[in-house]
């Protein structure tokens, strides 16, 4: 080992001459052209630059780097040869190439800043896509389950677990600085668990059971929601891919469809039989609901968008059971099941994350 470490040492010379070697072959002549046009700019030479990067730049021989770096030579050369024309065909055409180009107003000159600032740079809109989780727990407005009503009244003890699973699509408009129109369309899914159980005890006259009564079922909701917010963004100097939001706005949520699957039996008395079956119960629900929501979250540049992270809570005006449908003699949905609704509100805290994709479309303004 000793006896080829000089050898090394001696070849290595050689090795990183070779290296730049290759590097120097690696580099097209347009890639080059780069290089050079720079050098003419930093001299004074600008009307040199065209004649390099124009061909190049017509050939489609560079990456969306290299292409950013040629038109931006190419609309100063311009600017400095007094043709108007050319330099803001140039700049738009990197504006479209680059769609996050930014000045440097450390080493770009005025004339360059302020023909920048006559195009649209900033995304027009964005698109995204939400995954939705919602906790959430019913707010009983008025007890009217079969239990409740029955002579010894009751305690109602509610045991309710509701899960809640969405996707959702959003569109934001930015309509004035860092405020944000924040439209969006959510599907979801939630399936509701209650318990009810009496306090008193049923006894056998015949002393052969001694019990408390307990009803069990769930319910399957679909819905589509129509939230429309207001975002306000908040930067951060020391990171700039970060950035903090509020929002406050509304939403309409649709109810599509309401089942009770499976067994309903849930009794435990002692001689009951089970009821097996599935019914619709869509038509005891208000299908349409109102509801206000307020949030805040947080998003991370990534690529030409973003990831977000938000919470909100969404207050909901309406009562999703119709009165009218609570007690119905012979309903079908209820007869027979121990299940007769009460009457609440669902109001939810809905933590989400999603991406979304900038949309920029560059046009002079002036």
């Amino acid at each position: 080992m000793k006896r080829f470490l000089p050898a090394l040492l001696m070849l290595m010379p050689f090795l990183a001459f070779s290296q730049e070697v290759i590097q120097e072959e690696e580099a097209t002549p347009c890639v080059q052209n780069i290089e050079l046009a720079q050098q003419r700019y930093d001299e004074g030479r600008i009307q040199d630059i065209q004649p390099l990067l124009k061909d190049c730049l017509n050939s489609g021989e560079y990456d969306k780097a290299q292409k950013s770096q040629a038109l931006r030579l190419l609309t100063l050369a311009y600017i400095f040869l007094e043709d108007e024309g050319n330099a803001e065909a140039t700049m738009l055409e990197l504006l479209q190439t680059n769609h996050e180009f930014q000045v440097n107003s450390s080493i770009d000159p005025t004339e360059f800043i302020n023909l920048h600032d006559r195009f649209r740079y900033k995304p027009l809109f964005n698109v995204g896509v939400r995954y939705i989780v919602n906790l959430a727990h019913p707010i009983i407005t008025e007890l009217n389950s079969t239990l409740n009503l029955s002579t010894d009244r009751p305690t109602y003890n509610l045991n309710s677990q509701i899960g809640i699973l969405g996707i959702g699509l959003n569109f934001e408009y930015e309509f004035f600085e860092d405020w944000i129109l924040y439209p969006e369309l959510h599907y979801r899914t939630m399936t509701i668990n209650r318990t009810f159980t009496m306090e008193s005890v049923l006894t056998d006259p015949n002393g052969g059971y001694e019990v408390h009564p307990t009803v069990e079922n769930s319910e399957n909701l679909n819905w589509f929601s129509f939230p429309v917010s207001v975002k306000y963004i908040l930067h951060l100097q020391n990171a700039p891919k970060l950035k903090f939001y509020f929002n406050l706005g509304g939403s309409i949520d649709y109810l599509l469809t309401a089942e009770r699957p499976g067994d309903e039996s849930g009794v435990t008395f002692p001689a009951a039989s089970p009821v097996t079956f599935t019914v619709n119960t869509v038509d005891d629900k208000n299908r349409l609901n109102f509801a206000i929501i307020g949030g805040a979250g947080m998003t991370y540049k990534l690529g030409e968008g973003f990831i977000s992270l938000e919470a909100r809570y969404l207050y909901n005006f309406n009562e999703l059971q119709k009165r009218e449908n609570i007690i119905l003699p012979g309903n079908p949905r209820q007869i027979n099941t121990y299940v007769q609704d009460d009457v609440y509100r669902l109001n939810h805290v809905a933590l989400s994350i999603g991406y979304t994709q900038n949309i920029y479309l560059p046009k002079q303004l002036r």
